[in-house]
């Protein structure tokens, strides 16, 4: 049997602690932000990326809830590059992301969002149910005390980003 790795194990300790009476409570969106990492760290990137200053850009609206919690993994490493969280002002600007967290503050421009990714190695996850079913490549919902993913494989072929297997059995649904 292969071991899992470390982080991946810390990932899934903190999922089932979460809701415990007997761990002290990790707060929604720091343990949104942590499932965050974890995916980037279990996502390829195909060879023609582009890292805008060789960083792992996490990009975020500026007025999303989640703008806090992800700023806190600036500067962590995933696959030797740094993360760098940067506020998405325009759409048209997505290009230089790796990574994009959709929340309901973007409902109103995730059809412009959407065209601009155009198959872009962007790898895109939402915790909003209506972003949820239009394409976004990872969705966060909460489940009891838990917060569970479902991952659209399309929607990361799409993106020509390669899923680690490990991350598709940890997700409640793959689609």
């Amino acid at each position: 049997m292969v071991s899992l790795p470390s982080r991946l194990i810390q990932l899934l300790a903190a999922c089932l602690t979460a809701g415990s009476a007997a761990a002290a409570p990790v707060p929604e969106f720091d343990l949104k932000a942590a499932f965050v990492y974890n995916f980037a760290l279990f996502t390829d990137w195909p060879a023609d990326a582009q890292f805008v200053a060789g960083a792992l850009n996490v990009c975020v609206h500026p007025a999303s809830v989640m703008r806090p919690s992800l700023g806190s993994l600036n500067d962590r490493m995933v696959k030797g590059r740094k993360i760098a969280v940067r506020q998405l002002a325009a759409p048209e600007d997505i290009r230089g992301c790796q990574l994009f967290f959709a929340d309901a503050s973007d409902r109103e421009r995730w059809p412009q969002i959407r065209k601009a990714l155009a198959n872009a190695p962007v790898l895109t996850i939402t915790d909003d149910e209506e972003i949820r079913h239009d394409g976004s490549i990872v969705s966060l919902s909460s489940e009891g005390s838990r917060i569970v993913f479902d991952i659209d494989l399309r929607a990361a072929r799409n993106a020509r980003l390669m899923l680690s297997s490990k991350l598709l059995r940890l997700a409640r649904s793959v689609q």
